[in-house]
Order: structure tokens, then C-alpha cells, then sequence
């Protein structure tokens, strides 16, 4: 049975209850985790830091790999390490590494396997936008509703027809997910906040966490992007968006909030689309 995605909005708690990384625990089958460091600049703090929180957890086997380039993404011995995993868990950092040095490698093979094999895949911040099939890496919010301002390309895919935000509203960030969906109106916009998490089976999520997921659906969306020259302001109007707190669900598939059901078992969720 494929396992669980979680994307973390970045910024999740390492001491205390640790609702997000305990979670994470309770959705695998095991206990080996895998870091995949590669999204960082500072891969020993990085190491650290997540080998003392999954150590306050109780976790011991923990592995950190910080895949630093396309050869080492090749290497049989990471891809075997990353295949006896329970769970594979991206760190915070820069997405457009995690593209760079992962994609068409290896390295990828493996962790799709790994997945389809039952292993958790978990990302936090850099690690959660990388796993959209458009991944937004740049552009600033002041400048975010003008035309090419803000900047995307394609992530790992393992969320289809969708791009994610991160540190959501901490940063303010929605009008980023505006900009891409007024060139894109098919996808769907998912914004997570800091230390919240978006646990994915199938068409069906649900959020835990300290804060709100926010989908933008812009199915139904006008704009005169089109008659824009690049830098210029543009206007948008219907654009559905939608927030889902702590311990509420969201069909992916219908883009509607599940209402007044009972939680799925893992058993009767499709497998990840």
C-alpha cells in the first residue's frame, strides 16, 4: 500500500508535544527514518537538530543523507539505504536543490519505490513545496500581483495538478498562489502554515497541527493577465479560497471540505494519484 504524504509548512515544533514529527511516526509501519538534507545550506545543524528531535521521540535509527550532487544521487548505496526506509523526511532549505541534484536520478527511482513500498513521505518548508507538480521558488509578495513576478518550475510530483506555499500566513503569502493560478487556473493552491501539516492518502487530507492549510481553487477565476505586459499590475475576481484548521479534511479531487464524516482508514483510501 503506498504510504502517507505530509507536507509541513515549515517551522514544526522539535521539543514539547511535537504533534506534527509525532504524527509523522504514527502513519508509518516503522521506525527508519531518512533525512534528505540536500535542501540546506548548514547539513550538520540540520542533522542535529533532527536527530535530537526524532531521539526525543524515541526514534534510534536515523539516517541523514545530504545529497550533494547528481553522482552521489546515483550512488546504489544511498538508493539502498533510502529503499529501507519507513519513512523519508525532506528538511527546510532551498527547493531548487532538491530539483537539481534529485530529479532524473537514482536517488528519485528510489524514493518513488520506497513510497509505493508503504514508506511515509514527509517534507517540512523547502522539503514540502518540492513535492508539488508546479513548485513555486521565488517572488516577492509586494510585487506578487504582477504579471511574472513570481517564480516557478516543475516539482517532484508526487502531488498531482498542484502547487504548495509554506509558511503561510506567517509570511503573508497568498497572493503569491493568486500569480500562478491566474496563469494556471487548473491547478489547485495549497498554503500551509508554520507547524501545521497536510497528511495526504489518496484524494482525502487532513491538517494537523498549530494552524490553517489554505486551498485556492481558480477554476472558476477571470483576470486581464493576458492584455498585461510583464511587470505590469493585474486584476483578478472568483478566485475560491477556502481555510481547513486542525483536525478538519479536504478532498483533493472535489476541492471541497469534507463534512461531518467519519476519518477514512488507511485501507479504504485510493492510492496517491
Amino acid at each position: 500500500m503506498t504510504g502517507a504524504l505530509i507536507a509541513i509548512g515549515g517551522a514544526e515544533a522539535k521539543i514539547g508535544d511535537m504533534v506534527v514529527l509525532n504524527r509523522i511516526l504514527s502513519e508509518a509501519q516503522g521506525h527508519k527514518v531518512h533525512v534528505i538534507s540536500t535542501a540546506t545550506s548548514f547539513p550538520e545543524d540540520t542533522k542535529k537538530k533532527y536527530e535530537d528531535a526524532f531521539h526525543l521521540l524515541g526514534v534510534d535509527n536515523i539516517a541523514v543523507s545530504h545529497i550533494n550532487s547528481r553522482a552521489q544521487a546515483n550512488d546504489p548505496l544511498i538508493c539502498k539505504q533510502i529503499l529501507d526506509a519507513d519513512i523519508l523526511f525532506f528538511s527546510g532549505g532551498d527547493q531548487l536543490r532538491l530539483t537539481f541534484n534529485l530529479a532524473g536520478t537514482a536517488a528519485l527511482d528510489a524514493i518513488k519505490q520506497a513510497h509505493e513500498n508503504g514508506a511515509v513521505i514527509a517534507g517540512t518548508s523547502a522539503g514540502a513545496a518540492v513535492m508539488s507538480s508546479v513548485m513555486l521558488y521565488g517572488g516577492s509578495v509586494e510585487k506578487a500581483i504582477h504579471k511574472g513576478e513570481i517564480k516557478t518550475t516543475a516539482g517532484l510530483g508526487f502531488l498531482k495538478e498542484s502547487i504548495v506555499d509554506t509558511h503561510f500566513m506567517q509570511r503573508g503569502r497568498l497572493p503569491r498562489l493568486f500569480n500562478v493560478l491566474a496563469t494556471n487556473p487548473a491547478i489547485l493552491g495549497i498554503g500551509i502554515d508554520e507547524d501545521t501539516a497536510l497528511i495526504v492518502r489518496g484524494n482525502i487530507s487532513e491538517v494537523i497541527g498549530s494552524g490553517v492549510v489554505t486551498f485556492v481553487d481558480g477554476t472558476d477565476i477571470e483576470s486581464d493577465i493576458l492584455d498585461k505586459d510583464i511587470g505590469q499590475e493585474f486584476t483578478i475576481s472568483n478566485m475560491n479560497v477556502l481555510t481547513v484548521a486542525a483536525g478538519e479534511r479536504y478532498d483533493l479531487q472535489s476541492r471541497a471540505k469534507i463534512q461531518n464524516k467519519p476519518p477514512l482508514q488507511a485501507e479504504q483510501l485510493s492510492p496517491v494519484c
